[in-house]
């Protein structure tokens, strides 16, 4: 008979290929993509064996999951430079307050630091991630 953790794993590992298949949609590179890093991510865990190391990481598996759904969009090109976002139900549409509200040498910082590391070949300050 298979463990509960286990069976929590597999749901958790079903439940993000799910979403991703959802999010992704027809962006077979993408979802390619994000599948290959999930089977990557759970297979490091195999042999967990501490069930707190195993909830915390079945909980991120869940934040993942729910974070892809809602703030997640794709836009689809239709041509001369103009794009379709593809928004889902689950997609949380919230409003720019926040940003009209912030002053504007806080948004002159961010910028001029990821301005500068792409300009250096650093991609990791304006994309999360290094090329």
């Amino acid at each position: 008979m298979t463990s509960p953790s286990k069976q929590a794993a597999i749901s958790a590992y079903r439940n993000l290929l799910k979403t991703q298949r959802t999010v992704f949609g027809e962006d077979v590179k993408a979802f390619n993509a994000a599948k290959k890093e999930t089977y990557t991510r759970f297979m490091q865990s195999k042999d967990e064996t501490n069930t707190d190391v195993l909830e915390k990481k079945l909980k991120m598996a869940d934040q993942v999951a729910t974070l892809l759904k809602q703030n997640v969009l794709q836009g689809v090109s239709k041509g001369d430079n103009t794009f379709k976002l593809r928004i889902t139900k689950d997609t949380v549409l919230g409003d720019n307050d926040s940003i009209k509200n912030s002053k504007n040498s806080k948004r002159k910082t961010k910028r001029g630091r990821a301005a500068a590391a792409t300009d250096a070949g650093d991609h990791s300050a304006c994309c999360g991630h290094s090329h």
